[in-house]
């Protein structure tokens, strides 16, 4: 088959995850921020009476000498309500921090985000830990259908005298990652189930770090005509114990959006690498249009010893790719990287790829590379180069394709000062 012009550009997005990725910051005299997400609290049944929600955060950084901290602290409160009246939030019972949110009374079920800002300093800690509060939630002359909270942190702190190391106090950073979504509507008229494999990934040394997931949860959101429920599972399978949201009966098309909580830990990795589960669909009764769902996760880990430099490598699986409508599938020709080595000439470390190929979007995936295509080998690319992508009979005639990508910082056994940056991947294949 004739090669043509036609590629399909991969840029990857969450490169910046990467343990090895060359994003970082350089201490220096001045205070630096961060910002995180935590899970708060989902509910799948109707709420129209007050509740109590104990939740914690987690600070990783050295706070100290650092005056008022806490530059952001804010809930995001979502749901579906019904009826007219108003919504009281305050944290852990202080009535200073109570504000009331009205809420104008409907006819249908609407949509709502509230913004509630933590103005009275009750959140603004002074010193790296966990710390536990309630937030009080008091709904007056309304019905809340998949209520959602979640709590957004910006911080001032100390950086240390190396990238990322000393002192030994664990750190933490967020991360999202795409899971799926839907070009064509979901019809839950008869039960509408299937399953949407997503990947995550961790690139830092969390081997050792008791519960490093702080908080993992499902952004999950679209617009829906009908009543009925929605039941969720993500694990490596998508068996296990379900999640159900309620969808109130609509005839206009209605905006959405659940936060779907890990509450049975299915999502618990205990060491750096890629992770693979399958987020289970169930949907019975409403018409669903522009699905989409996203996974935030917040972890903690130990960083690096100053003047260790890289770990030898570290690796990402890229999302699934659908190469074309046609059945019959593509020829896969070559793939490419665009960026640089590290090092102050630009020739310390390596890129290595691994690709594989199903006709189904739920695999078996099949990782191989380099001259024996073998799962133990790999393509090695230099940048701006294409590189012949030679296992034949692993890829061709298959509709869907992803790769594996290893940045090394030196020669992928041992460690170095310098890691690769990647920019782009591009994947050429002919229809």
């Amino acid at each position: 088959m004739t090669k043509n012009n036609l590629k399909k550009n991969l840029k990857i997005l969450i490169l910046t995850t990467l343990l090895l990725a060359s994003f970082f910051y350089n201490a220096s005299a001045g205070d630096q921020i961060k910002y995180h997400e935590f899970f708060v609290a989902s509910f799948n049944e109707q709420i129209n009476s007050a509740l109590n929600l104990p939740f914690s955060f987690y600070i990783g950084d050295n706070l100290t000498g650092v005056n008022t901290p806490i530059k952001g602290a804010f809930f995001s409160v979502s749901g579906v309500y019904t009826g007219g009246g108003s919504l009281q939030l305050k944290i852990d019972s202080v009535t200073e921090s109570s504000k009331t949110f009205a809420l104008p009374s409907v006819s249908r079920p609407t949509d709502f985000n509230i913004v509630y800002q933590d103005e009275t300093g009750i959140l603004n800690h002074t010193s790296a830990g966990t710390y536990g509060h309630t937030l009080n939630v008091t709904p007056t002359g309304i019905t809340i259908s998949g209520l959602g909270v979640k709590l957004e942190t910006t911080h001032q702190f100390a950086p240390t005298s190396c990238v990322d190391g000393l002192p030994a106090n664990e750190k933490i950073k967020v991360s999202e990652f795409f899971v799926g979504s839907f070009t064509n509507s979901l019809n839950g008229g008869s039960e509408y189930i299937t399953l949407l494999p997503f990947s995550l990934y961790i690139g830092d040394n969390i081997t050792g770090v008791t519960n490093p997931i702080k908080s993992a949860y499902l952004s999950i959101s679209g617009v829906y005509t009908g009543g009925g429920t929605l039941d969720l599972t993500a694990s490596s399978d998508g068996s296990g114990t379900s999640t159900q949201f309620t969808l109130p009966n609509v005839s206009n098309p209605t905006n959405f959006e659940f936060i779907y909580p890990d509450t049975y830990k299915y999502i618990s990795p205990s060491s750096a690498g890629s992770y693979d589960y399958n987020l289970k669909i169930d949907l019975i009764g409403p018409i669903i249009s522009n699905f989409s769902a996203k996974a935030i996760i917040t972890h903690r880990y130990k960083p690096a010893a100053c003047g260790a430099g890289y770990p030898p490598y570290g690796e990402l699986v890229s999302a699934i790719y659908e190469s074309t409508a046609n059945a019959a599938g593509p020829a896969y020709n070559s793939i490419t990287w665009k960026g640089q080595l590290g090092g102050a000439e630009f020739n310390q470390g390596k890129v290595l790829f691994q690709v594989a190929a199903s006709s189904n979007p739920s695999g078996p995936w099949g990782y191989v590379g380099g001259s024996t295509c073998g799962a133990n080998d790999w393509y090695e690319a230099t940048a701006d180069s294409a590189i012949e992508l030679a296992c034949i009979s692993d890829f061709n005639n298959k509709r869907y394709f992803r790769y594996k990508i290893r940045i090394c910082s030196d020669d992928c056994i041992n460690g170095g000062q310098n890691t690769p940056q990647v920019d782009d991947v591009i994947v050429n294949w002919s229809p």
